[in-house]
Order: C-alpha cells, then sequence, then structure tokens
C-alpha cells in the first residue's frame, strides 16, 4: 500500500466487484478497521481460474495476517506470523557523535534517542561525549522468512565505557519490567516505560507547541509509536479516569501512593472492559496508541504528577512511581547473564575487563 490507498480502491483496481468489496470490508472489520491500513501494508486477493475471488488477505508490517474467506457466509481469521529472532550484538567506538557511531556500522540509529532518554538522569550524549568513548549492543530483530525484518529492533544490553567510569543498561526478558541502569557495575536506577518501543519526540519542560506555535510548558513527554500499539500501566495502582478530555483525546488516570498520578492520553481506544476503580498492576493494558485529541500524530502524551505538580515523567516521576526492590542479586544476575550473551554475540576478547567490575 501506499500514501493515500484505501482497500476498497485497491480492491477495486485489482477487478474486485462492488458486491465482494463490500463482503470483504464487512467481515475484514469484525477483526480489523481497515482505516487503520498503512503504507507498507500488503494486500492480496486469490482467484479461482474463473477469476472469482475466493480470499483477500492483509499483512501489516508486524507481520501478521488477516485472512478473509469468500462465500455465501465470510468470514476473517488471523494468522500471526512466522518470524525468526535473531541476536546481533556490536562494539563500537565513538568519535564525534553518537548518533554518527551508529550510522557508520549499519546499527539502527534510532538507538540513540533510546540511549539518550535511558541516559538523562546520568550523563547528556550530546554534550558528554568527548571522542573516547566505547560502545557495545546488544540487540533482538524479528524477521520474516525472507530475511525482512518486522518491527522495530529491541535492544536488550548496553554498555558505554570511557576511562573514568562505564554505564551499563540491561532490558529484561518481560520487557514490560524495569531498565536495569548500572555504574561501575552497582545499580543505580530502574526505569519503565508505558510504550515498548517508541521514540520520544517532545520532552518535559518549556517546548514550542507543535500546533499552536510559541513557547509553552510541556507537562509531560510524548512517545510516538503506530496507531494501536499498546499502552502499559507503568507501576500499580488504581483507575480514577477513564474517558475524553477536552486536547487530551482519550484518557486513562492511574491513582499511585503518596497522592501520585500517571495520566495517559490521545488513546485510539481503552482497554476492553476498563473500568474507573480497577486495580492495576505494572504492566497491564490500559489501551492503545492513537491521535485523540489535540495532536499531530499517533503519539501517547505520558504524565507524572504528585499533587498536582507535574514531574518528569522519564526522572523524577520514575523514582517516585515505581519503588521497586528487588534484591541486589537478582539485578547482578541479569547483568551477569546479559554480559554472557554479549560476549557470545560479537566475541571479543575485550570483555576481559568488563567481567571483571
Amino acid at each position: 500500500m501506499a500514501p493515500g490507498d484505501t482497500l476498497n480502491a485497491l480492491l477495486q483496481q485489482l477487478g474486485v466487484n462492488a458486491e465482494t468489496r463490500t463482503q470483504a470490508s464487512t467481515s475484514l472489520a469484525e477483526r480489523f478497521d481497515p482505516r487503520r491500513l498503512r503504507p507498507g501494508d500488503r494486500l492480496t486477493v486469490t482467484s479461482l481460474t474463473t477469476g472469482q475471488p475466493v480470499s483477500v488477505a492483509i499483512e501489516r508490517e508486524s507481520g501478521i495476517q488477516y485472512v478473509v474467506t469468500l462465500g455465501e457466509r465470510p468470514s476473517t481469521r488471523i494468522v500471526p506470523p512466522r518470524l525468526d529472532t535473531r541476536t546481533l550484538g556490536r562494539e563500537v567506538d565513538i568519535e564525534t557523535s553518537l548518533y554518527a557511531a551508529l550510522a557508520a556500522e549499519g546499527i539502527p540509529t534510532r538507538f540513540a534517542m533510546d540511549l539518550e532518554v535511558l541516559l538523562g538522569g546520568l550523563m547528556d550524549t550530546a554534550r558528554d561525549i568527548s571522542g573516547a568513548e566505547r560502545l557495545q549492543l546488544l540487540w533482538e530483530e524479528d524477521r520474516r522468512e525472507d530475511g525482512t525484518r518486522v518491527g522495530p529492533p529491541r535492544l536488550t544490553y548496553m554498555g558505554l565505557a570511557d576511562p573514568s567510569a562505564r554505564l551499563e543498561m540491561v532490558w529484561p526478558k518481560d520487557q514490560r519490567a524495569a531498565v536495569m541502569l548500572f555504574k561501575d557495575g552497582s545499580l543505580v536506577e530502574t526505569k519503565r516505560f508505558p510504550v515498548l518501543g517508541a521514540r520520544l519526540t517532545s520532552a518535559f519542560g518549556n517546548r514550542r507547541h507543535p500546533v499552536y506555535g510559541g513557547v509553552r510548558r510541556h507537562d509531560g513527554v510524548d512517545l510516538a509509536a503506530p496507531r494501536g500499539t499498546t499502552v502499559m500501566a507503568t507501576a500499580p495502582g488504581r483507575v480514577s479516569f477513564v474517558g475524553r478530555r477536552g486536547g487530551y483525546g482519550r484518557v486513562v488516570e492511574v491513582e499511585h501512593e503518596m497522592g501520585t498520578l500517571s495520566r495517559y492520553t490521545h488513546l485510539s481506544r481503552f482497554a476492553s472492559g476498563l473500568s474507573v476503580g480497577d486495580a492495576i498492576n505494572a504492566g497491564d493494558t490500559l489501551g492503545e496508541v492513537g491521535a485523540s485529541g489535540l495532536t499531530t500524530g499517533p503519539n501517547l502524551h505520558y504524565e507524572v504528577r504528585v499533587g498536582d505538580r507535574p514531574v518528569d515523567p522519564l526522572e523524577e516521576g520514575q523514582r517516585i512511581i515505581l519503588g521497586e526492590s528487588p534484591t541486589p542479586q537478582d539485578y547482578r544476575s541479569a547483568l551477569f547473564e546479559a554480559r554472557g550473551r554479549l560476549k557470545k554475540a560479537i566475541g571479543t576478547s575485550g570483555l576481559v575487563a568488563l567481567d571483571n567490575r
């Protein structure tokens, strides 16, 4: 599909008559909203030798397929993708900037933004890079049988060393859990995000408003992700609001301990059955990313408030609402396991010093 394409128009181009197009669209709508089709999705029509269509299949960028079987009683089934998960590891010296180092080595440059967000409380990746750092990355990619990558790559480990210190990050196997940040082998922070694989498009604080223009205070962070991406609670609590609210569009609010509240906005839909008063655990689904309310495109606007005071959700907000205390041994085990996977992936002897920290 290309920008501007619609299901009806494409089926018409393929010679499918109006009655069959209506059947296909009606049946598909029971499982998938055709308005959510995006450039890059693939449409396949299977026909008999007589030219009569017998099925219509839509393959999303994620690899999932919606297959409509035509006939007297059309039906739609969902076919999960057949994917191979590959683990990749790379080591690179940073000479000028993190982004330039990734681009030069063919490493996904989106990792530069991920690391900027996650390291925000420990370093400024634009200002503090001196050119003497070595970066080690381990990540996973899902690929189809033909080798095409599906969905965004997922970081599982990062090591950034300079002459004075070593920073490391470990992503848990269950990516709904908190990311662990270490300095010289000791845990210094944990961070959890409401959307996996999102891209930070607007940080907390003053910014130029994307719709109204002019500089205004931004009480949260904007995390861009495809429409329909799952939005998860970042900490346990109780749902205090589900509904529409002005420029926020569709909103879910969760109250936590000590008068703290997390807010998730611009949703395309709410989780099925979600109601005010529901008890929520970290990682529970609240809804899906959308563009409801005042926004320029699909994203999650995420806030954390203490009383009525907004705080940076990726810094102070994380420390306030997480309140986690797994044992130090749990953290150390996760770190050593990640180091072992990195060593296996890149096979460098340069990890000896790392393992001895």
